[in-house]
């Protein structure tokens, strides 16, 4: 610290606060980096109970349960907890998600892994479109996206686009999240509006619901991935309670 920030007290104050402020921060960021390579190794394996429902979730870094504070608060783990509840039975999870992904490695790497399992799901999720968000192609996506719906088993619950709140970024957001709507519909799957859902928190959730990278939820923005989907899954006669 220089001699003349010394001389002025709130300088020096003002100075030290915005310090501790970004090493908890830096601080918060590796933590999200460390729990990717814990999801990652938590869900090499499947989770869970065998003997009653298989539940396979499809994705990106989200379906890893990225940005919450361990794989267990993540949305796939907060679903499997509601399915054992609600249905009175075993869940089995196998995630097959990967961080990274885009549309078009579900098709190439997910899809063939489904269908190696040799098992029907019970129930199916698949949450992509953020990366290619992020790097928006129209054309790309909505051909990515097409061959994508028509690959999905039947029952397959499928969200649309993550919100993304500002800018080109959220414009294109929409469009991909209509895309996947639109597909999901003509398939006969079922579409969850995760994208309403996100954008009905308000922009506040940017403090409350956001990991230090400020895109993937915490713990609390899982848990709203989790209820997007329940609002979807809860009506299911098949997913009852047993017996």
């Amino acid at each position: 610290m220089s001699a003349r920030i010394r001389r002025h007290p709130i300088a020096a104050s003002l100075l030290a606060a915005v310090l501790v402020v970004a090493g908890i921060w830096v601080v918060k960021l590796t933590q999200v980096a460390l729990g990717a390579r814990s999801s990652a190794e938590h869900w090499s394996q499947p989770q869970g109970e065998t003997g009653g429902l298989l539940y396979v979730a499809l994705g990106d870094s989200a379906a890893q349960g990225v940005g919450a504070s361990d794989p267990q608060h993540g949305y796939v783990s907060l679903l499997a907890d509601r399915l054992r509840e609600r249905t009175g039975r075993p869940v089995e999870i196998v995630n097959l998600s990967k961080s990274g992904a885009r549309i078009r490695d579900v098709l190439d790497t997910q899809l063939p892994a489904l269908s190696a399992l040799g098992r029907t799901p019970d129930v199916l999720t698949v949450a992509i479109g953020g990366n290619d968000v992020r790097a928006y192609d129209r054309a790309t996506f909505a051909r990515d996206a097409d061959r994508l719906t028509a690959a999905l088993p039947a029952g397959a619950y499928v969200a649309d686009a993550p919100y993304f709140m500002h800018g080109h970024w959220e414009a294109d957001a929409q469009q991909a999240a209509d895309v996947l709507t639109a597909g999901a519909t003509a398939q006969a799957l079922r579409p969850v509006a995760l994208h309403e859902a996100l954008r009905a928190q308000g922009p506040e959730a940017m403090l409350t619901q956001f990991a230090a990278d400020w895109f993937h939820p915490n713990d609390r923005g899982h848990e709203v991935w989790a209820d997007a989907f329940w609002d979807r899954m809860a009506n299911d006669p098949a997913l009852g309670p047993s017996g």
